[in-house]
């Protein structure tokens, strides 16, 4: 609110409490005095009653004389009228001024009693500026409270609005604190929380971009290299044209898993289906029989019969990478397997290998965009990176998770776990196996 509309609106308060408080003052003062002239009314009748029953008969001034200086006192005057004559005691009421009277009959006449009234409203107008000046220091310290309330919220404001312009320039290490009143403290705590995450996301791109520079320019420089060896003479074509085919693949297989990986972060209409879990693994058991023969690793698959609604591309999408890098890392000799089952309200696909494990400080890493062990940097069959980054993406999109149970030595087990009666993506991804009735399951 600008300061000539919040100076109005005071204005406004000010003047309407002051009407109020005068229009309620004269309402009750009238009020008051009409009644103080009722009370005076009775008071007056009592007492001529009481002096009625003294005058005397025949009246006499000397039967009243004991009740003169209570008249004065009471500012009362009696006038007694009777066939022997008349008579008055008291204070004279001047002609001009109001009064009640109240007459009572006696013996041969009438004895009247006359008082002042007092015409002024009650309670008295000093009550008025009494009450007026307790309201404006009331007002005083609430217009003081209010300019520091609104220097402080508007200094804050101008501090969020100064790191909003930074943010937008691209500064997200700003932050505005969660002081001051308490919207404006909600206000900072949720900036600050906004700030936070948009400094992550841009760090995580950063890295992102520093990471497929590095993933790109290593194919390239190797192709490079080769094509100017050929040139050059030093290197035999056959060999040149092995390595330019493999760095080539390399390459090729790169862009494939960025397009998937763009495709399973960019929301799409989820076709979802009824599919039958144990067709799907018999169709990757099919699928991967050549690479299992080609690479001397033993491949089965055990599944159950079930159906579950979701994602027939993504359940696939997880599954392939799994098996991709259960035979990457898996020496000849060793075996493989697919599972499927049910456990609880889930289903849980798994690919479990014979090779040589993750150690535990690589397992919370290697789901990270093109983070490999030191020991896949040194293979050629090393791959991109990606695959179990895009796996993880696709879990979530199905509203499940994976679950990795890996020791050196003794091989790895990959699971995904997706929830049977599942809408939308709400569940976390995790690698870790929580202690439930049933270890495979981690919600």
């Amino acid at each position: 609110m600008s300061t000539s509309l919040r100076t109005r609106v005071v204005a406004v308060g000010v003047a309407t409490t002051i009407v109020a408080l005068l229009v309620t003052f004269f309402i009750v003062g009238s009020l008051g005095s009409k009644n103080n002239t009722k009370s005076q009314l009775i008071e007056d009748a009592a007492i001529a009653r009481v002096l009625a029953n003294n005058v005397g008969s025949p009246p006499s001034a000397a039967n009243l004389r004991s009740f003169h200086q209570l008249l004065i006192a009471e500012k009362q005057h009696v006038t007694v009228h009777s066939a022997s004559g008349t008579f008055s005691l008291g204070v004279p009421i001047e002609k001009d001024v109001t009064s009640t009277r109240a007459s009572v009959p006696i013996d041969g006449g009438t004895l009247t009693v006359t008082s002042a009234v007092d015409t002024s409203l009650d309670p008295p107008i000093e009550f008025v500026y009494v009450a007026l000046a307790v309201l404006l220091v009331v007002l005083a310290s609430v217009g003081i409270a209010d300019r520091t309330l609104s220097r402080e919220t508007r200094e804050r404001v101008d501090q969020a609005v100064l790191a909003a312009e930074r943010v937008s320039l691209g500064d997200f290490t700003v932050r505005v604190g969660g002081g001051g009143p308490e919207p404006i403290a909600r206000l900072g705590r949720a900036f600050d929380t906004m700030a936070s995450r948009l400094e992550s996301f841009d760090r995580d791109q950063r890295e992102f971009l520093a990471d497929l520079a590095h993933e790109v320019a290593t194919p390239i420089q190797a192709i490079s290299g080769f094509a100017q060896a050929v040139i050059d003479g030093t290197v035999a074509k056959d060999v040149a044209q092995s390595m330019i085919e493999s760095q080539t693949s390399r390459l090729s297989e790169l862009l494939d898993e960025l397009t998937q990986l763009r495709n399973i972060d960019t929301p799409y209409g989820a076709e979802r289906e009824d599919i039958d879990i144990e067709e799907i693994c018999r169709s990757l058991y099919q699928e991967f029989t050549t690479t299992a023969q080609e690479s001397g690793v033993v491949l089965d698959y055990q599944c159950e019969h079930m159906s579950l609604r979701t994602d027939r591309r993504l359940v696939e999408t997880v599954m392939r990478n799994f098996l991709t890098n259960a035979f990457r890392y898996t020496p000849s000799g060793e075996s493989v397997s697919i599972r499927g089952e049910k456990v609880h309200d889930h289903v849980v696909l798994s690919v479990t290998d014979t090779g040589p494990g993750i150690a535990p400080e690589h397992q919370q890493r290697i789901f990270d965009r093109f983070y490999r062990t030191e020991e896949a940097r040194d293979r050629i069959s090393g791959g991109t990176g990606l695959g179990l980054t895009i796996a993880r993406s696709a879990a979530f999109s199905l509203g499940g998770h994976i679950e990795l149970d890996s020791a050196i030595g003794r091989g790895s087990t990959f699971r995904l776990v997706v929830p049977i009666a599942h809408n939308a993506p709400t569940a976390e991804v995790t690698t870790d196996v929580s202690k439930s009735d049933d270890p495979r399951i981690a919600l």
